[in-house]
């Protein structure tokens, strides 16, 4: 992929902009004819400044009406404790609809006429269409609505695994399954919160589906609350066991399900775990 061609504003489109003011960076756009000395160097000397980090996983209208289409410039993000690079891209609108642009975790650009997904994800922009087309007022801009994390020590920090299906669960047997971050471990000298559970879908086919969060061998060790249900969709958590907050060597999270009867009988099931810790130096 690559960055998308910006469509560029119309000559009457442009003329319709002289003197008025962009809500979103306070500033006043010139006339027709007027001086570039008496309207204010520091006036474009701030454009230029502004120019250098908002285009930024910005959204972009890549098409004259009638059109659909649209692009997502390049950019990075984090994600726990990675940094996420998207190299830019182009897709097309739903038409007649209010659409929800934004990026996966994995950094994949995606879009909807629903909602923000309830799981993991980067907004950028929300899309007003109607006829098979929209133009630049239709945009907004939702950037700023996302929660972005500097990666610097010490300070708060999450670790999130992958999407959880009941089927990449390891079952032991008996009445529980486990699964293993891939994402990462939680490093020395770290103090972990808690934990958050988004069940996209429930944990159906036995008669409970209770989940703790832990490390192999101490499976409710960030798990204060052992009876927190995935047995429906819904978001549950719990905070960590005070005596075993501390992490004194590198470990690797691990979530447990208990069924009722068998773990074998859970027949379907997928959600995203996010652990929150702090690392002290």
């Amino acid at each position: 992929m690559a960055d998308p061609t910006e469509l560029s504003l119309t000559t009457d489109q442009a003329a319709a902009l002289e003197g008025t003011t962009d809500a979103n960076i306070s500033t006043t756009l010139p006339t027709e004819n007027e001086n570039f000395v008496t309207s204010g160097i520091e006036e474009r000397a701030r454009w230029g400044r502004m120019l250098a980090n908002p285009n930024n996983l910005r959204l972009v209208k890549t098409a004259a009406n009638p059109s659909l289409a649209y692009g997502v410039m390049s950019g990075a993000f984090s994600y726990g404790p990675d940094i996420v690079t998207y190299a830019g891209g182009s897709d097309t609108l739903t038409d007649d609809a209010t659409n929800y642009v934004y990026l996966t975790p994995a950094g994949v650009l995606t879009g909807n006429t629903t909602d923000w997904p309830t799981t993991p994800h980067v907004r950028i922009a929300t899309v007003l269409t109607a006829d098979g087309a929209y133009d630049f007022t239709d945009i907004t801009d939702c950037r700023s609505a996302c929660m972005w994390q500097t990666v610097v020590n010490p300070g708060m920090k999450v670790l999130t695994s992958q999407s959880l299906a009941f089927g990449d669960f390891t079952d032991n047997g008996d009445a529980t399954g486990y699964i293993d971050f891939t994402s990462g471990t939680i490093p020395v000298s770290a103090i972990v919160l808690g934990w958050e559970a988004v069940v996209s879908t429930g944990f159906t086919g036995d008669t409970t589906a209770v989940i703790e969060v832990g490390v192999s061998g101490d499976t409710d060790a960030f798990s204060a609350d052992t009876a927190q249900s995935v047995l429906a969709a819904a978001t549950v958590g719990s905070a960590s066991l005070a005596a075993e907050s501390y992490i004194g060597s590198a470990a690797t999270p691990r979530v447990t399900v208990t069924g009722g009867a068998d773990f074998g009988s859970i027949s379907a099931g997928t959600m995203v775990v996010t652990v929150f810790y702090m690392e002290l130096k």
